[in-house]
């Protein structure tokens, strides 16, 4: 990072004497070439050169574990940067707690990237295949690399950016990584119980005699939301927001209503299949936990922290 800084002055003036030499009409790309030319002749003394596509590994660092290939989940930790070494974004907490960009409501842990789906730009998905598990690189991937669908995609970054990747585990099978996972959780902090269905887990952690809860039912009930790390990531009990420092002034706290519904129905004042099946499961005045396999939460639907990802739910039904 010092790099970077102490030879901006240098880079800058460069760039200017470069630019000031070639007055002609040039389009964004051209002009982002150009730009990306001087700062590897300044910066890296031209020792680099760039993969047929533009894209240029600065550093490579192998690891020990399974190789990326197509159509893998890949969990990786990164940090961008612009070519000045001012960090655009980061998964790593302290990084973010350094350069003034850290919230506790925000998820910092490995995130699901997939190869072969469209869910990491070009450049990254081009620099994975060529990883294993444990693996780290940094990378430049101008702006031409960073679409999504490729062809004819609108550009993600407008200009080129520095990247620092991390890979930690590939998933050659989503369902199957999920459910070792979940059997993991459950050994490790319940026991071992067992699932009651493929994938999700209950268990009443105080019991009632009260009337079971039923299809169609207007009940209140309150919940706190976490990843199985143990990231909060959505409560409306005040007292826990404010605990795990993700209370939000704006939103009214207190008892959610419900008018509970299938398992299956979701969206549109209905909640996710895991919470919905728990419900279903308790009595009037219980409390419950439920951790569940993304077929039961948001399954591919991205979220702040990710897709893919099993989820662990407390949960009380209030008494009638």
């Amino acid at each position: 990072m010092n790099k970077y800084l102490k030879i901006g002055s240098l880079f800058c003036l460069s760039l200017l004497a470069y630019s000031c030499a070639v007055e002609r009409e040039e389009s964004a790309e051209d002009i982002e070439r150009r730009i990306l030319a001087a700062y590897i002749k300044v910066v890296h003394k031209d020792t680099i050169t760039p993969k047929a596509s533009g894209l240029y590994i600065i550093t490579k660092e192998e690891g020990a574990g399974l190789p990326v290939e197509n159509l893998n989940g890949v969990f990786v930790t990164y940090s961008t940067m612009d070519l000045k070494g001012n960090y655009l974004s980061t998964t790593d907490e302290e990084i973010a707690k350094k350069t003034g960009g850290y919230s506790t409501a925000n998820y910092y842990g490995p995130y699901l990237l997939e190869t072969g789906y469209n869910s990491a730009i070009k450049g990254l998905e081009e620099a994975m295949l060529t990883l294993s598990e444990g693996s780290s690189v940094r990378l430049i991937i101008p702006s031409w690399l960073s679409d999504y669908n490729y062809a004819g995609s609108n550009k993600i970054h407008a200009t080129t950016t520095i990247y620092d990747l991390k890979i930690h585990t590939v998933v050659k099978d989503m369902k199957v990584f999920q459910t070792d996972t979940l059997e993991s959780y459950s050994n490790k902090y319940y026991g071992g119980i067992d699932s009651t269905d493929l994938n999700y887990y209950f268990k009443i952690t105080k019991a009632t005699s009260g009337d079971s809860v039923k299809i169609n039912e207007s009940i209140k009930y309150n919940y706190v939301g976490k990843l199985l790390d143990g990231f909060v990531f959505d409560t409306n009990i005040e007292d826990t927001a404010r605990k795990y420092k993700i209370y939000d002034a704006s939103r009214t706290y207190g008892p959610m209503d419900l008018t509970t519904h299938e398992e299956t129905e979701t969206g549109d004042g209905k909640v996710i299949r895991g919470v919905a099946k728990t419900i279903l499961n308790m009595k009037y005045g219980e409390k419950a936990i439920t951790f569940f396999s993304s077929d039961y939460g948001y399954g591919s639907t991205e979220k702040s922290f990710g897709r893919y990802q099993p989820m662990f739910f407390e949960i009380e039904v209030l008494k009638k």
